[in-house]
């Protein structure tokens, strides 16, 4: 896919190369998607504007927190971060079904320290559905 898509800017097809990049994306596997963002990120930093470079760097981003959230499910962190990015975005279908998914991962023990991020999580997503979303119900 790269080839081919590096034929096409070689052609001036730039529109071309970015629907290769973009399909190639939705059909690999996530393993060979890195280089193939790399490659995606230089060709619209080269030949796109600034909102197809930040929607690459967005995505780009959101591949990473799904990759690192996948790997420790229990990194707070990561959902905080992960969902701070989908806030941005402004969806809030998808930013209701990360919170959920985060609030789903329950940590594994009874200590104190374990649970301090997780209610954190619970309260902002109170906060979002009560304040963003407008649904006082679904935050009680």
């Amino acid at each position: 896919f790269i080839a081919f898509a590096k034929f096409e800017e070689n052609q001036k097809e730039h529109d071309r190369a970015r629907v290769i990049y973009k399909y190639a994306l939705d059909n690999m596997s996530k393993e060979q998607c890195m280089e193939l963002y790399k490659n995606y990120t230089i060709h619209e930093k080269k030949f796109g504007e600034r909102a197809g470079i930040e929607n690459v760097i967005l995505s780009k981003r959101k591949f990473q927190y799904e990759e690192e959230v996948k790997e420790n499910p229990m990194n707070y962190d990561a959902w905080f971060d992960y969902i701070r990015l989908v806030e941005s975005e402004g969806q809030a279908d998808t930013i209701r079904e990360t919170y959920e998914r985060a609030i789903a991962n329950v940590p594994p023990s009874k200590e104190k320290h374990f649970w301090r991020r997780y209610i954190y999580l619970w309260i902002n997503y109170a906060i979002f559905e009560e304040l963003e979303a407008n649904d006082a119900e679904r935050a009680r």
